[in-house]
C-alpha cells in the first residue's frame, strides 16, 4: 500500500450542524432575491443614470456575495475530514484562540454600537456595529464548527473502540492507521485508556 495516497475521509462526520446549513442557505437565498430585486428596480424604475448604475452595481455585488455564501456553505456540507484530523479534534478539544480573544469583546462592541446608533451613527456604525458584528460572527461561527466536529469525533472513536462503528467509517480509520504509524499508536493508546476506564468502573 502506498502510504503517500490521500487518506479516505470519514463519510458520516459533517463539520456543519444541519440547522446551520439550513439557516445559511435560507438567509443567502432570501438576500440573493432581494439583491436581484434591487437590480431589476434600478433597470426599470430609476431614471437618473448615476443612481441607476449605483443600484445595479450594488445589487450585483450583493448577489455575488450571496452566491459565495451559498457555495461556501454547500461546500462545507459536502466536505469530509480524514480520521487523523478528526482525532486531532478529540485530542485538542479546547476553544479556539480567536474565540477566546475576540468573541466577547466583539459582542460587547456590537451591542454598544447598537445602543449608541440612534445618537451617533456616524461614529459607531463602522468600528462598532459593522466590524464588531463581523468579528463576533466569524469567531463564534468557527468555534461552533469546532465544537460540533469535536463532539462527533468523540462519538466516532468511542464507537470505533467498541467495535460498533459502521463498516465504511471503520475502514476509513483502519486505512489511516495503516498509512500513519504515529496515528496508529495514538489510537491504540486511546483504546487502551478506554479499556482501563471500563475495567475500573466495572470493579466498583
Amino acid at each position: 500500500m502506498n502510504k503517500n495516497e490521500l487518506p479516505i475521509p470519514v463519510r458520516s462526520v459533517c463539520i456543519l450542524p444541519r440547522w446551520v446549513v439550513r439557516t445559511s442557505v435560507a438567509v443567502c437565498a432570501v438576500l440573493l432575491l432581494f439583491c436581484l430585486g434591487i437590480v431589476v428596480y434600478g433597470l426599470g424604475w430609476i431614471d437618473e443614470p448615476a443612481r441607476r448604475w449605483g443600484a445595479i452595481g450594488g445589487g450585483l455585488g450583493g448577489a455575488g456575495g450571496c452566491l459565495g455564501g451559498l457555495y461556501g456553505t454547500l461546500s462545507d456540507w459536502r466536505r469530509r475530514l480524514p480520521a487523523a484530523q478528526l482525532f486531532a479534534h478529540l485530542q485538542h478539544d479546547r476553544p479556539l484562540l480567536l474565540y477566546r480573544r475576540v468573541f466577547r469583546p466583539a459582542v460587547i462592541a456590537f451591542a454598544l454600537g447598537l445602543g449608541l446608533l440612534p445618537w451617533c451613527e456616524r461614529f459607531v456604525w463602522q468600528p462598532f456595529v459593522h466590524v464588531g458584528g463581523m468579528l463576533a460572527f466569524l469567531s463564534g461561527g468557527m468555534e461552533l464548527i469546532r465544537r460540533h466536529t469535536a463532539k462527533q469525533a468523540h462519538a466516532l472513536f468511542a464507537l470505533y473502540a467498541d467495535g460498533a462503528l459502521s463498516e465504511e467509517d471503520a475502514a476509513a480509520i483502519d486505512d489511516a492507521r495503516r498509512k500513519d504509524a504515529a496515528f496508529d499508536a495514538e489510537v491504540r493508546a486511546f483504546q487502551a485508556l478506554g479499556e482501563r476506564v471500563r475495567q475500573l468502573t466495572s470493579e466498583r
